[in-house]
C-alpha cells in the first residue's frame, strides 16, 4: 500500500512538472520565434576585413568541392580559403586541390598526425588556425554550402554591434530518417528550450554551431582556441560557453535561409554522428540525461496514456483531463513552432510523441555506445580519444 502511494506521487509530480515545463517551452517558442532575428544586409563600408575561411575535411570528397564553390560565389571578396585535410581514407585531398588549382586564394594542407590528447577535429581546427592571416576566422564543416551573401551579412553584423563569436543555426539537408528524427529534435532544443536572447549572458544558455563560426581573432586567441578544449567532442558548443565565460559578446542567429549542411549520407552513419554528439551534450553526466531521458519519454507517452484512456474508459478526472489536453496542446505548439523554424516540416512538431520516444531511444544508445567505448565517426574511436586525455591528465 505505502509504494502503491510512493508510486502515485511521483506519477503526480512528473504530471504537474510537465504542466510547467510545457508552459515554459511553448512560452520560450512564443518568444524565439518573434525575437531571434537575421543578419542584417550588409553594408559595403563593412567590408575591409580579410576573412580567413578554415575548413576541416576528413573523408569528404563527396562534400568538399560543393562547399569550395558556394564560398567562391561570395558577394565578400577579401578572402583566404584554407583546407585542412585531416588523414582522409579517401580522395578529399585530390578534388580540393583540383579545384584550388585555379584560385590563389585557395591553399590545401596536409594535416599533421594528430597528437595525443586531442580529438580529430579540434587537432585539424588547430593546425588550421596557425596557418590563418585574417582579422576574423571562419570555421565552417566541409559538408556545407552558404548562400552568396553569407559572409558580408555576418561580417557586416560583426563590425556594427562589435561581436566576438557569430554563429548560424543551419538548415539541415535530411537523407535518412534517423537524421530528420534528430534535426527535429535539434530545432526543438534550440528554438524552444533556450533563451537565445539571453545567449551572451551565462555560459548555460550558450549554444554556436559548427557549421559556421565566425570569430574575431583576438577573441578566438584570447579564450585559448581549439587548444582549450583539445579533448571535448561538442567543440562548438564548448567554443560558444567559453566566449561567453570570458566575458566576449556571442550572437546567435537563424541561418536557415544562409547555410545548408548536408549531413549524413545513411542510417548507420547519422547514428553513429548522433551517438557521439547526445551522451557529450550532458559533459557526459549520468544524472542529467536520466533527468532529461525521462522528460522525453513523459512527453512522449502521455498523449498515448491519454488516448488509451479514453479506449478503454479509464478516464482522468475533470480537472486532470483538462490540464492532460493542455499539456498535449503547449507541447505541440513548441514543436510545431520548432520544426517549422528549423525548416524540418510542421508535420513532425504534430507528430512530436514519436519524435521523442524515438529520439530517446538513440539516446540510449548514445550512452551505451560510450560505456562499451564504441563510438566511431569518421573511422575513429572517439571515446579512445578521449580516455587518452584523461590518461594524460591524471598523469600529469
Amino acid at each position: 500500500m505505502i509504494m502503491i502511494n510512493f508510486i502515485e506521487i511521483i506519477l503526480l509530480f512528473i504530471f504537474y512538472s510537465l504542466f510547467a515545463f510545457s508552459i515554459l517551452v511553448s512560452f520560450l517558442g512564443i518568444i524565439n520565434l518573434i525575437f531571434i532575428k537575421k543578419p542584417i544586409i550588409y553594408d559595403k563600408n563593412d567590408l575591409n576585413n580579410l576573412v580567413s575561411i578554415l575548413i576541416p575535411a576528413r573523408n569528404e570528397e563527396n562534400n568538399i568541392k560543393r562547399c569550395i564553390y558556394s564560398l567562391i560565389d561570395q558577394s565578400y571578396k577579401n578572402l583566404e580559403i584554407i583546407i585542412l585535410d585531416d588523414d582522409s581514407e579517401d580522395n578529399t585531398f585530390k578534388v580540393a586541390k583540383e579545384v584550388s588549382k585555379n584560385y590563389e586564394f585557395i591553399r590545401v594542407h596536409k594535416g599533421k598526425e594528430k597528437i595525443s590528447g586531442w580529438t580529430g577535429k579540434n587537432w585539424a581546427c588547430h593546425q588550421l588556425s596557425k596557418y590563418a592571416n585574417g582579422d576574423f576566422f571562419l570555421f565552417i564543416d566541409a559538408d556545407t554550402k552558404l548562400q552568396k551573401n553569407t559572409i558580408a551579412e555576418a561580417v557586416s553584423e560583426m563590425n556594427r554591434n562589435d561581436i566576438d563569436l557569430l554563429s548560424l543555426f543551419p538548415n539541415r539537408i535530411t537523407k535518412t530518417v534517423v537524421d530528420k528524427i534528430l534535426s527535429v529534435t535539434i530545432g526543438w532544443f534550440i528554438f524552444s528550450c533556450l533563451p537565445i536572447i539571453f545567449s551572451n549572458k551565462n555560459p548555460i544558455f550558450s549554444s554556436a554551431f559548427g557549421q559556421f563560426l565566425l570569430f574575431r581573432k583576438s577573441a578566438y586567441f584570447s579564450i585559448g582556441g581549439h587548444m582549450s578544449i583539445k579533448s571535448k567532442i561538442l567543440d562548438d558548443f564548448e567554443l560558444g560557453r567559453s566566449i561567453t565565460r570570458n566575458g566576449h559578446i556571442l550572437k546567435v542567429f537563424d541561418g536557415t535561409e544562409r547555410v545548408s549542411t548536408f549531413s549524413y549520407s545513411n542510417e548507420k552513419e547519422a547514428l553513429d554522428g548522433m551517438s557521439k554528439s547526445i551522451f557529450p551534450f550532458f559533459n557526459n553526466k549520468l544524472i542529467p540525461f536520466l533527468l532529461l531521458l525521462l522528460l522525453f519519454l513523459s512527453m512522449g507517452l502521455m498523449p498515448i496514456f491519454i488516448l488509451m484512456g479514453e479506449f478503454f474508459g479509464q478516464k482522468l478526472t475533470r480537472s486532470k483531463e483538462m490540464i492532460a489536453y493542455t499539456i498535449w496542446g503547449l507541447l505541440t505548439i513548441s514543436w510545431v513552432i520548432s520544426s517549422y523554424r528549423s525548416k524540418q516540416g510542421v508535420r513532425y512538431g504534430i507528430l512530436y510523441p514519436i519524435v521523442t520516444i524515438i529520439t530517446a531511444v538513440i539516446g540510449i544508445l548514445s550512452i551505451l555506445s560510450f560505456l562499451t567505448k564504441s563510438v566511431n565517426w569518421k573511422d575513429r574511436n572517439v571515446v579512445s580519444e578521449k580516455s587518452v586525455e584523461d590518461n594524460f591528465q591524471r598523469n600529469d
